[in-house]
């Protein structure tokens, strides 16, 4: 299995790019993009929402896609578990993003193919990836204060970059998924924020699954 996934992971890694296809500062709609899991009737069931934004942060269109996993989480692998169940509610999107933001990993990976990348490889969409945790790169912590940022190095390239939002707080780790360059990454996900530690729609989007996660376990 492992084989495969490197097998595929180099391949699309070869479609990646990491340069602007869209104007940066004509986007009018943003997508977040989360996934979830929960245990039902001995089964995994993967759980993932897409929430669609505009600039002004209002809620365009949220879509949910469901179904059974049978992957388990491999670390560098995620998204062989994820992505089927992400494409459920991106089959269901009406409103076009201009970019999707994703809770994962875009270029910062050993074969630059974190979930975001993937997706946007697959998809052939503006994709940007925003970790929680640092998975891949050198860098120097940032200084502790709000909007504190550090380039992350691969190979003395920079891939992405450390931001710690807020002092006091571990910093997110923003890389380009697909077709979008490592500063307009960076300049996306800062002009997203919105008091919180995550871009709001990618937040927005966590929330969402939090409330319908909740209610898959009522009905079990």
């Amino acid at each position: 299995m492992i084989e495969e996934f490197i097998k595929i992971q180099n391949e699309l890694s070869k479609r990646v790019k990491i340069e602007d296809k869209i104007d940066i500062n004509n986007i009018t709609k943003i997508a977040g993009v989360d996934c979830s899991f929960v245990e039902k009737d001995g089964h995994t069931i993967g759980i993932s929402c897409i929430v669609v934004m505009d600039r002004q942060f209002n809620i365009l269109e949220t879509q949910f896609g469901e179904g059974k996993v049978d992957i388990p989480y491999i670390p560098t692998f995620l998204a062989f578990r994820e992505i089927p169940i992400i494409m459920k509610a991106y089959e269901k999107v009406k409103e076009a993003p201009d970019i999707f933001i994703f809770d994962g990993q875009g270029i910062l990976h050993p074969r630059n193919m974190g979930i975001a990348t993937h997706f946007g490889v697959l998809t052939d969409t503006v994709t940007i990836g925003c970790g929680k945790s640092h998975l891949y790169g050198k860098f120097l912590p940032p200084p502790n204060q709000n909007m504190a940022k550090s380039p992350v190095y691969v190979n003395d390239k920079i891939y992405g970059y450390a931001l710690r939002v807020k002092k006091n707080t571990n910093p997110i780790f923003i890389s380009p998924g697909n077709n979008i360059s490592v500063d307009s990454s960076l300049y996306v996900i800062i002009n997203n924020l919105r008091g919180y530690k995550l871009p709001e729609a990618v937040r927005i989007a966590h929330n969402s699954l939090q409330e319908y996660r909740k209610k898959l376990i009522k009905e079990d």
